[in-house]
Order: structure tokens, then C-alpha cells, then sequence
């Protein structure tokens, strides 16, 4: 049964790497030679969208292939291959996501984002503590405060962190960078930790640690269900939450309450304990194909 990562596999990770960053020099040169000021969200909003569209287009260029010859793909001998040939992608899609909850857990990918929020959460207390004594220089948000902002700004943020952001780094760090990292090194370990760590390295400071352990389970995930929407579901999960608390404005009721950062890092210890013998117990071995 083909699926999404069958599409993944067939793209050029040098194709795909040089029109990203095409695509970053372009939206950095266009504001430094017109003199304006793009802005942050609104640069990453343009990028994302673009490489969505770029995935769709290669997508459909290998669908138009796949109706004319043979969709002959590595990872997959075993399968039948003229029910690969006569699949398109819209059939790669509805396979996905109708074996979504058949191939993972629900209340996996729940815990797995309740203990990074509390993991992020915990850190960012050290670090803001740390900060406060001057023993570093440290004043990043947790989850950011929207009250100020205005409609607009808010929802571009929902549609760039909340809805393309998932698609977009998980087609990236999970469906293209980890399948050829595990694919040229021979060594899922190394796959699964090389793309965590890229991953969590193109988050800000604080979330950085955060950002690598929940790369390492989302990864764990995909390999397991060879399934990229699980990845995504539970990525789309994680920054909604995000969201929702920054809309609430959560920061303002946490900071001074030394009860509920004592309460939250208590939880964070525990669910990261279960967690981290989780991903032990459960580290695959090979790609699940």
C-alpha cells in the first residue's frame, strides 16, 4: 500500500535543500534591496508556504510519472508493484491518514507532547532563574503573550506555527532528512539523533533540548507507523497546545507562582522519566517498511 514516504523517498534531498534555502536568500535580498522590513512570522509564513507548494508540485510531477511507467522505489521491493503503479497521490494521502490511529496510539502521541510542554516549561524556569541572578543572559518567552496583538498577527502565527510549520519540518527532518541519513550511514541511531538534533538546533535557546527530545520521539514514531502524518499529527498537537496557553496569556499567571513552577517542574521530572524509558524500550532497529 503506498503511502506519503513512498513520495518522500523519491525526492532529491540536494533539490529540495537548494531550493529551500533559494528560497530563505531570496526573501532575505528582496527586503535589503527594496528597504523594507519583512518581519520574522511573516518571513517564515512566506517560506513555509512556499515549500508546501514545492512539495505539492513534486508530488504531483512523480503522480503524472507514476500513470506512464513503472514507480519503482528502494524501500519497498517487497510490495505489489501494480497496485503502486496504478496509485496516485490523493490514494498515498487516504492510505496515510486512514491508518493513522491503526498504526499509533492516541494517547502515545498525547503524552509525548505533554512531556516536552513540561520539559520546555522546566527548562525555561532553570534558565529564567539563571537569568535573574545574572549568571546568564536569558529573556525569551515560554509560550510568547498574544493580549497585545492584533487579529491579523494572530492568525497568521496559527496558520505559519500552528498548521505549516508541522507539515513542512516534518516532510523535512523526518519524511526526507532521517530516511537518507539512516539510508547513506547504515545506522538508524544515528539517523534518528543526527535529524533530532538539526531539528532542535533550528529552535530558539531555550527550546532547543525540548525541541531534540521531542524530535527523537516523533522519529521513533514515523519509523515505527512509516506513516509521516503521525509526526505531523503530533507536531500540529504540540504547537496548538502552545498556542492556546500563549492566547491565554499562561505566562501571566505562572510567573511569581512559586507553587505552580514547583508543581510543574515535579511533572516535567516524572513524565520525562517515563518518557526517556520509553524511547529505550521502544528504539527501533530498523525502519518499519
Amino acid at each position: 500500500m503506498i503511502n506519503l514516504t513512498d513520495y518522500l523517498d523519491k525526492l532529491s534531498i540536494i533539490k529540495v535543500l537548494s531550493f529551500f534555502l533559494l528560497v530563505i536568500l531570496v526573501l532575505t535580498l528582496i527586503p535589503m534591496i527594496f528597504d523594507f522590513h519583512l518581519g520574522s512570522l511573516f518571513f517564515k509564513f512566506i517560506l513555509y508556504l512556499v515549500m508546501l507548494l514545492f512539495f505539492i508540485y513534486k508530488f504531483n510531477s512523480i503522480s503524472k510519472k507514476n500513470s506512464s511507467s513503472n514507480f519503482n522505489y528502494n524501500s519497498s521491493s517487497n510490495r505489489d508493484s501494480n497496485s503502486v503503479n496504478n496509485s496516485s497521490l490523493s490514494d498515498a494521502f487516504r492510505n496515510d491518514l486512514n491508518s493513522i490511529f491503526k498504526v499509533s496510539k492516541i494517547y502515545h502521541i498525547l503524552f509525548i507532547v505533554l512531556a516536552n510542554i513540561l520539559f520546555v516549561s522546566a527548562i525555561y524556569f532553570v534558565l529564567s532563574y539563571l537569568g535573574s541572578i545574572s549568571i546568564i543572559q536569558f529573556n525569551a518567552p515560554l509560550f510568547g503573550d498574544f493580549t497585545g496583538l492584533g487579529f491579523d498577527v494572530t492568525l497568521l502565527y496559527l496558520i505559519t506555527v500552528v498548521i505549516l510549520s508541522p507539515i513542512i519540518e516534518e516532510f523535512l527532518f523526518r519524511g526526507i532528512f532521517l530516511r537518507r541519513f539512516n539510508l547513506e550511514l547504515d545506522n538508524l541511531t544515528l539517523a534518528i539523533l543526527i535529524s533530532s538534533v538539526l531539528f532542535g538546533i533550528c529552535h530558539n535557546f531555550g527550546g532547543i533540548l525540548g525541541a531534540i527530545l521531542f524530535g527523537i520521539c516523533v522519529s521513533i514514531l514515523y519509523v515505527k507507523s512509516r506513516n509521516v502524518l503521525v509526526p505531523i499529527l503530533a507536531h500540529f498537537i504540540n504547537n496548538l497546545i502552545s498556542f492556546l496557553l500563549a492566547l491565554i496569556g499562561i505566562e501571566n499567571f505562572i510567573h511569581g507562582n512559586s507553587i505552580v513552577i514547583a508543581l510543574i517542574i515535579i511533572l516535567a521530572i516524572i513524565s520525562n522519566f517515563v518518557l526517556f524509558r520509553a524511547i529505550v524500550l521502544e528504539w527501533p532497529k530498523s525502519f518499519k517498511e
